[in-house]
C-alpha cells in the first residue's frame, strides 16, 4: 500500500530531488503490517519504477514523512518516517518516529528513533518540520493523537516539539490536550503567518484550528495565540501555510448542497488592524457536491505551470472516468492583495481507474516541475505513486 505518505528530496546529494514513498500497511516476515519506506532515486530521465532502496521497519512504518533538510551539512537531506504501532524501550506500541540520514548511497540503517509516552498514542501520526526558534535549525512536531493527557482527557491528544538539530527526546516540549482544546494531534503545519519571521505552530483541534506564535530563542507554548474557528465537518484535515500569512485550511467532511463529506477549502489571513491580531476569512471554496472530500490535502506551489504561484487541492474520494473513488486533485491560482485574495481554478488531474484515493498525498517534486501524488488504494491495495507534469 505505497503512497499513504510521500516526500521529495535530494537524498544522495546529486543535487536531484529524490523521492520516499510510505507504505505503512507492508508486511513482512508474516509480521502483520510493519511497513516500509521505497526510495526511488531520481535519475537525469526520471525515476525507475522500481524503487533503488528498500527501508523497512515495525509498527506501520511510513504512516506518516516529513523532510527535515540537511540538518548534519552533509550535503545530503535528511527526512523523519512515522510508524503509528511502534514499540520502543520506553513504550510498547506507543509510536515510533525514526530519523534518517541522507548519504550516498543511501544507507538503509535507520538513525535516532523517538517514542510516544504510552501505548496506543499513536505517536507519529502526523509530522510537521519548522523552525520555531529561530536557531535556523529545523525542529520536528510529532501528532499523538490518541495520548491520554489524564483520565478526564482520554485520548485527546498531544503534540510534541523535538528541538533541531538533536531531536533531544528528554527536551522536547509537549502541547497537551485541554479540555478547551482536545482532539489534537491529527493534522499539523507550520510557517509564519504573523509576519515576525519565526515560524507558527499550527494544530487541528475539534472543530477548529489553534496556532502558538514562534519566538526567537525559545518556544514555551501556554494558551494558543490564534484560534481559527468553523462549523465546517473535518475543519482542519488539512494545513497549509502559504506565502504572505496566507492560511488554507481543508474541511474535507463538510457538506455542499446538503450532500455531506463533499469538502471544501478556506483561505484566512490575520487581521493585523485589531488588537490581538484575529483571523479573517479571505474566500471559501466549495468541493463538487458528489462526496469527494475536497480537501484531503493542501500543498502550496510556487508555480502552478503559468508562472502564477497557487496551490494544490485533493478530493480523495472523488468520482472521474466513470469509476467511483479514483480521486482528483484541482490546480488553483492565487492572488492576494488589499482586496483580499482572488482563487482562480486552473486545471485537474482526475484519477483514471476505481478506488485510487488519488491525492492521499502532495509533493512538489523535480525542481518544481512534478506534481507527486499518492493513490495508496491503486492496482488492488498495492498502491501508486503518480507524476505530473506542472510546466
Amino acid at each position: 500500500m505505497q503512497g499513504q505518505s510521500g516526500i521529495a528530496l535530494d537524498l544522495n546529494g546529486d543535487g536531484r530531488e529524490d523521492l520516499v514513498v510510505g507504505a505503512p500497511y507492508a508486511q513482512r516476515g508474516g509480521k502483520g503490517a510493519t511497513g516500509a519506506l521505497l526510495v526511488y532515486l531520481a535519475n537525469p530521465g526520471g525515476f525507475s519504477p522500481k524503487p533503488s532502496v528498500l527501508l523497512e521497519g515495525d509498527g506501520n512504518l511510513g504512516w506518516s514523512l516529513v523532510a527535515l533538510g540537511d540538518v548534519d551539512g552533509d550535503g545530503n537531506a535528511d527526512f523523519a518516517a512515522g510508524a503509528f504501532s511502534g514499540s520502543s524501550e520506553v513504550a510498547s506500541l506507543a509510536g515510533t518516529v525514526t530519523i534518517y540520514k541522507g548519504s550516498n548511497p543511501p544507507q538503509k540503517v535507520p538513525g535516532a528513533v523517538l517514542s510516544g509516552e504510552n501505548a496506543l498514542d499513536k505517536f507519529g501520526y502526523a509530522l510537521a518540520v519548522g523552525d520555531l526558534n529561530g536557531d535556523g535549525y529545523p525542529d520536528l512536531i510529532v501528532g499523538a493523537p490518541f495520548h491520554s493527557p489524564s483520565p478526564a482527557l482520554y485520548q485527546r491528544g498531544a503534540v510534541y516539539i523535538f528541538f533541531g538539530p538533536g531531536y533531544d527526546q528528554a527536551k522536547a516540549v509537549k502541547i497537551p490536550a485541554t479540555s478547551a482544546n482536545g482532539g489534537i494531534g491529527f493534522s499539523l503545519a507550520t510557517g509564519d503567518i504573523n509576519g515576525d519571521g519565526v515560524d507558527d505552530l499550527l494544530l487541528q483541534a475539534s472543530s477548529k484550528v489553534i496556532c502558538y506564535y514562534g519566538s526567537s530563542g525559545s518556544f514555551t507554548p501556554s494558551a494558543p495565540n490564534v484560534v481559527f474557528s468553523s462549523s465546517d465537518g473535518g475543519f482542519g484535515k488539512s494545513i497549509a501555510v502559504l506565502p504572505n500569512g496566507i492560511v488554507a485550511m481543508g474541511a474535507d467532511t463538510a457538506a455542499v448542497a446538503n450532500v455531506s463529506e463533499s469538502g471544501n477549502l478556506s483561505i484566512f489571513k490575520l487581521n493585523t488592524n485589531v488588537t490581538p491580531p484575529s483571523p479573517e476569512l479571505l474566500v471559501k471554496i466549495d468541493g463538487e457536491p458528489n462526496c469527494g472530500r475536497f480537501g484531503s490535502a493542501i500543498l502550496p506551489l510556487q508555480d502552478i505551470g503559468d508562472g502564477t504561484p497557487g496551490l494544490a487541492v485533493s478530493a480523495v474520494h472523488a468520482d472521474g472516468n466513470h469509476w467511483p473513488m479514483t480521486g482528483k486533485i484541482s490546480l488553483f491560482s492565487l492572488t492576494t492583495g488589499a482586496a483580499g485574495a482572488i482563487v482562480t481554478p486552473a486545471k485537474a488531474f482526475p484519477g483514471e481507474a476505481r478506488d485510487m484515493h488519488l491525492g492521499t498525498f502532495l509533493a512538489q517534486a523535480a525542481g518544481g516541475r512534478k506534481l507527486a501524488a499518492g493513490a495508496p488504494t491503486e492496482n488492488a491495495n498495492t498502491g501508486a505513486v503518480r507524476l505530473f507534469d506542472l510546466r
